[in-house]
Parts: C-alpha cells; sequence; structure tokens
C-alpha cells in the first residue's frame, strides 16, 4: 500500500534531482509530479485529491506562485521518501520571504485622460410680487339744493280761497345730491411663460497626462 508524500524545493534542477531519488526507492514514475509556478491555479485541487490537508495545499500553492516547485510522490516506504524529500526541503515561508528579496521591480506608469460631465443647475422662477400705488380719476358729480324764498304779498283772498288757506297740510320738495363709489375690477394686462429647451455642443477637454518608462542600465563596479 502506497501513501501520498509531497516536499517543497526552490528550483526545477532540484525537483529533478529529488523525481531521481525517489524512483530509486521505488516510486512509480507514473505517481511523481512536479507542481511549478504554471500550476498554481490547480495545485491546491492535485494535492487535496492525494489527501493533504487543504490548508497546507494553500501554503505550497504561494509559494508555487513565488518561485518554489513542489514534488508529490505515492511511496511504499514513507519513511525513506521523507527522508530523501527533507533534505532539500524549504518551507513556504522561507520561499516567499526569499523571492520577495531577490525580486527588483520597475513598472512603466501611464496616465490616461478620462473626460466625464457634471450637471451644473441653473434656472428662472416665476415671483409674483404685489404692488400699490395710489389713482386719480376725475368724476361729475350733480347736487341739488332746495332754496326758500319768501315773497311780500298783499293781495286778498276770496272766502274759498281763504278756506284752502286755514286748512293744514305739508309740500315735501325732494333734493338729490350724488358722491363717489369706488369698485375695482381685475383684468391681465400680461402673460409670463417659461419653457424649458435643450441643447448639445461639442466641446475639447485638454490636459496633460504623464508616462513613465522603465530602462534597464549595466553598472559597473570600479
Amino acid at each position: 500500500m502506497t501513501e501520498s508524500v509531497i516536499g517543497l524545493v526552490e528550483d526545477h534542477k532540484t525537483a529533478q534531482q529529488v523525481r531521481g531519488e525517489l524512483a530509486k526507492l521505488g516510486c512509480a514514475d507514473r505517481t511523481i509530479a512536479i507542481f511549478g509556478e504554471e500550476d498554481a491555479d490547480t495545485v491546491v485541487q492535485e494535492l487535496t485529491e492525494r489527501g493533504h490537508k487543504e490548508d497546507l495545499a494553500r501554503r505550497y500553492r504561494e509559494a508555487v506562485r513565488h518561485g518554489g516547485i513542489v514534488v508529490a510522490a505515492e511511496a511504499k516506504d514513507v519513511d525513506r521518501a521523507l527522508e530523501v524529500l527533507n533534505r532539500f526541503h524549504k518551507s513556504p515561508e522561507e520561499l516567499i520571504e526569499r523571492h520577495q528579496q531577490e525580486t527588483v521591480r520597475g513598472q512603466s506608469v501611464e496616465e490616461n485622460l478620462r473626460v466625464g460631465k457634471e450637471q451644473n443647475t441653473t434656472g428662472k422662477r416665476l415671483v409674483t410680487e404685489v404692488s400699490e400705488h395710489e389713482v386719480e380719476k376725475p368724476v361729475t358729480l350733480r347736487e341739488e339744493e332746495i332754496e326758500v324764498e319768501r315773497n311780500q304779498q298783499g293781495r286778498r283772498l276770496s272766502p274759498k280761497e281763504a278756506d284752502r288757506a286755514f286748512q293744514e297740510g305739508a309740500v315735501e320738495v325732494t333734493a338729490v345730491s350724488e358722491r363717489p363709489v369706488v369698485s375695482k375690477e381685475a383684468r391681465v394686462t400680461e402673460e409670463v411663460t417659461l419653457r424649458k429647451q435643450a441643447d448639445e455642443r461639442q466641446e475639447t477637454v485638454r490636459d496633460t497626462v504623464r508616462h513613465s518608462e522603465v530602462k534597464v542600465e549595466d553598472t559597473k563596479k570600479k
């Protein structure tokens, strides 16, 4: 009965050396697998299918992404196989740290000009204001007055006239006068209408964008 063993080495040359020694121990060639950076997306699945814990497989995947090489095999003599792997084994953290220290990166950066739009709100509103002012209009008024006129008379009255003259009675004369009466009438003198009209215009926007370029120069030590 075989059992799956795995190890992590620093390069392909070492991986091939480990492969040869595992083969000498009796590990079938078809069961020995080497996973490099190009296999980083599948190494977790491969190792878990071989029975290894997912947490360990994920740590090995990070090491592979930083240049490490995973060697996996099915071995009958597990102790001797592990002894071979341990002679060349590197921890995931060690390989990741070494890769970060040895890797120097430069980036060429270029700015792109993107033109967007923002809305500015302007408008007009109708405001009704009420003001007052005095208005004068001439009007002709008619006014009647009662005048009293007394005339001295020396004429004699006939008996019939005398009887009528001594009868009590009243004669009323009415005088009419006019006074101004004010009433108001409202009428529309003007109508104001607001309409919204949309228009488009083409405008060219100019600005300066930056570009950086990484150049590699040889250094000479004196």
